[in-house]
């Protein structure tokens, strides 16, 4: 499967995002073929047609449309005709220069396992964010020595704006930031090949375990395990659809000792045999 990745000096100096009129760019600058990104997106579509699909959720686009990807997850874009805008970055543009080092992940939209990660907005929604993404658009394209903190706060500004847009879409309670359960959820979608247990992510975040729990039971009405295992279940699905490895191959590779027990796992929460899945998806 294909990756994109970054790339931070394609203005001739290092800028970690990057931000396109689709007018400009054409339908051909879009993977209709299942890919991954190295980086975080987001499609801002005013008119278009054709799909767009995000982990397992697909969509038949619609007037403002907003699309959100992550690093690592597969996505397929499938669009005719389009205008709006296409904005790209990388975490560490935020990360390194705000105190709020899990600022992205705190963004609903993006590694969410519960709902679809696009929703369209109202007209005059869209309008004010067109007038931030020209603000954008425009201080990329006359850079200057102090242009990497005006870029960080409108960018830091957009992504605020579109969570509570978000959040109220899909009826989010705005729940008080909580450092640990954001802090999990990062270690999570960064781990979840390799550790599966509570014991695991509590060690390598140097918490204790019965006190976690009950922070992430109170702030999500889920307990670790079940953060982990609506996570694990994702990246079996993405590989199911997405790949044609063997479920050998995707027990190694996800970390599991033996296809028989992600078999197990796997039809124990979703009602069928992996197998069963792929054959049903296609």
């Amino acid at each position: 499967m294909r990756q994109f990745n970054f790339e931070p000096k394609k203005y001739g100096f290092e800028l970690m995002m990057d931000l396109y009129s689709l007018e400009d760019i054409g339908k051909d600058h879009f993977e209709a073929k299942p890919h991954t990104l190295d980086f975080f997106e987001i499609l801002i579509l005013e008119n278009g047609t054709g799909t767009l699909s995000v982990n397992q959720f697909s969509t038949q686009l619609q007037p403002f449309t907003l699309v959100f990807a992550s690093p690592g997850q597969v996505k397929r874009n499938d669009i005719q005709t389009n205008k709006g805008f296409h904005l790209v970055f990388k975490e560490d543009f935020l990360a390194t220069f705000f105190s709020d080092k899990l600022f992205v992940h705190r963004m609903r939209y993006f590694f969410n396992t519960n709902h679809p990660q696009f929703f369209s907005v109202k007209p005059e929604d869209y309008d004010l964010l067109r007038i931030i993404l020209s603000e954008l658009q425009r201080e990329i394209q006359n850079y200057k020595t102090d242009s990497p903190h005006l870029l960080r706060a409108l960018l830091y500004y957009l992504l605020a704006k579109l969570n509570r847009l978000y959040c109220e879409h899909f009826g989010i309670l705005d729940q008080e930031f909580i450092h640990d359960v954001y802090q999990l959820k990062e270690a999570i979608n960064h781990s979840i090949r390799k550790f599966h247990t509570v014991k695991e992510y509590c060690h390598l975040l140097g918490k204790d375990q019965g006190h976690l729990n009950k922070i992430i039971k109170s702030a999500t009405g889920q307990t670790i395990s079940e953060l982990i295992r609506d996570r694990l279940i994702q990246e079996i699905k993405s590989e199911l659809l997405y790949s044609k490895k063997s479920i050998f191959q995707i027990a190694l590779d996800l970390g599991f000792s033996e296809p028989n027990n992600l078999s197990r796992f796997f039809s124990n929460y979703t009602g069928m045999s992996p197998s069963v899945f792929r054959e049903h998806s296609n």
